[in-house]
Order: C-alpha cells, then structure tokens, then sequence
C-alpha cells in the first residue's frame, strides 16, 4: 500500500535498498541512502519511505538503540571555528554558546578567594598546554585558573587541570606550566574556575560584562542575571578543589576573558 498522497514511485528510499533485507540492512546504510534528501516538499515522501524502513529495521532486528540514541548527544553540534593561525589561541570566554566578545568591564578578584566556574564548549579535542588571563591591574601573589569537566546535568564536576598565574604584570598572562592531565572533547561542555591564591591585594581582570554574556537560566529570582556558579564549600585561597562543588549562581558577576591552547 502507497503512502497516504504520495506519488507511487519512490525515486530513490526503495531502488536503493530493493536488494537488501531487514535483518542486515545497517543504520550507516540508511544514513548514506538519507543524506542527501533535504526537508523540502518534493521530498517529503521520500523523507516518509526512510522513517518507515528504518522502523521496520527495528522492528525485525529486535533492538531500538538506532531509533533512540542515534540523533542524541551531549556535544554541541555547530562547528565551532578552529586553530588554523601558527600560534592561536582559543578564547574559551568568547566560544558559543556561553561566550561573549564583549570586553567592556573589569573583575576585582579580591572577591574570588573560592573558586567561581564559568561554562565553555571547547572549540577543539586536545590536552590544555596553556591558560591566558588579561590583567588590567598589577597586584601581588598569585591567581589560579583550573579546567573542569561536567557532569550528567551540566554542572561543573571534576578538576582536569590548572595553571597558576603571577598577578604582578598588567596585560596577558600566559602559563605553560599546567598541573594535572585531562583532554577537552570538541563540542563538549567544561568550565574554567577563578580564584586567588594569596590574600591581600588583587589585581583586576579584563572582562565582559553580565548584560553582554549568555545567561546560566537559573537564579534565586526571576531577574537575576547569574552567569557564573561559586563554591562556598571549597577551601579559601587554596587550589582549585579536585571535584566541584556548584553552591549558587553569583548575581552581577562579570566574564573573565580567558584562553586556552589545545594541542
């Protein structure tokens, strides 16, 4: 029996799989025989022909996981741009969809004696090789900036790595020297924490501010404008914490700007 007000001849769903049957017929080959047909009109009877074959694959085989997990995935699917420049650096704050461009405020990280942990989709798969931090001010001691994965409900979640910056020079801060082991998946979400090392006085961070900067959505009211999560239960002035751990979002927090090199 024909689709419901389509044309009887299938132009290319059934000629291109008449001569293989249900129960070896491979969901690479209904990808490649459904590449090229576009969501448009003309083409929605073959779009129809393909859902049915590959629900009858199902259906024969016995096994479901093609229907339900083929077109899910925790990686951000747009193509983010990649290092292509002898000697670029990813600048994580900037990448989509948390990032902003915005340089236009400052962050007195006298107020980040714990760490504070802002989202980024990493633009390429690799091992950190070096953190960059763009100061404003000159201060004394040092600045930690550590790489966290996220868990299962997108909330930072265990220490990769981190580096840890001299905050005695204005301008960009570049550290190679990364402690710990950990490799960034493209696409994949992670978050870079920020948080004092010594007390006294702090320096000032280039910085994008909240109005500019992609939203987390949560907050204690309806107009809070948090973009970054804080971790009240981590050890002042210490090293980043080996697991996070998320206490609230920080109202009126500006975006660090932050750079990554990935090798």
């Amino acid at each position: 029996m024909p689709l419901p007000d389509a044309n009887k001849k299938s132009s290319r769903v059934y000629p291109l799989l008449q001569n293989t049957d249900l129960e070896n017929i491979a969901f690479a080959t209904l990808q490649s025989t459904g590449t090229p047909i576009a969501i448009e009109e003309m083409n929605e009877d073959e779009l129809r022909r393909l859902v049915l074959v590959n629900l009858a694959r199902l259906s024969v085989k016995g096994e479901w996981s093609g229907l339900l997990s083929a077109g899910s995935s925790s990686v951000f699917s747009p193509i983010l741009p990649s290092d292509t420049a002898a000697g670029a650096r990813y600048i994580i704050s900037q990448t989509p969809p948390w990032g902003s461009a915005d340089q236009g405020a400052t962050w007195n990280v006298s107020t980040a004696s714990k760490p504070f942990y802002f989202p980024f989709v990493a633009p390429a798969s690799g091992s950190v090789t070096e953190i960059g931090i763009q100061f404003t001010t000159a201060a004394t001691g040092n600045l930690y900036v550590g790489i966290y994965d996220s868990d299962s409900e997108g909330m930072p979640n265990d220490r990769l790595v981190y580096a840890t910056l001299a905050v005695t020079a204005t301008g960009g801060v570049y550290q190679t020297s990364i402690t710990g082991t950990g490799t960034l998946t493209a696409g994949s979400q992670y978050y870079y924490s920020v948080n004092m090392a010594t007390g006294g006085s702090a320096p000032y961070l280039m910085a994008g501010t909240t109005e500019n900067t992609q939203g987390l959505g949560l907050g204690g009211t309806v107009n809070q404008n948090g973009i970054v999560f804080f971790d009240n239960a981590a050890v002042a002035l210490a090293i980043p914490p080996s697991s996070a751990t998320a206490s609230y979002t920080y109202a009126s927090q500006n975006r660090p700007i932050c750079s990554l090199k990935i090798a």
